[in-house]
């Protein structure tokens, strides 16, 4: 696994493969959406055709290819279940 700490790059070629470097962990992926959790924070790739090529656990890299159409992060704040919110 990658260390929290690690640096957290990102390369995309032609919108046709990402390299991402950093990577904590491959939370979802369909060909649709790929979510992974970064030094940085949460990151979804969206796009067609999507597909992890390589996942390297031990660097933290990351290899997509696929058509990327979007590409967004989320804070490293979880959301709270339900039942988190009521008794806060």
């Amino acid at each position: 696994m990658a260390p929290q700490n690690a640096k957290h790059t990102l390369q995309i070629e032609n919108r046709a493969r990402l390299v991402a470097t950093g990577i904590v962990r491959v939370d979802f992926f369909s060909e649709e959406l790929i979510t992974a959790e970064t030094a940085d924070g949460r990151m979804h790739i969206k796009g067609e055709g999507l597909y992890i090529e390589n996942m390297n656990g031990e660097t933290g890299e990351l290899l997509v290819k696929g058509r990327v159409i979007a590409l967004s992060y989320a804070d490293g704040v979880q959301p709270q279940t339900l039942l988190q919110r009521i008794f806060k």
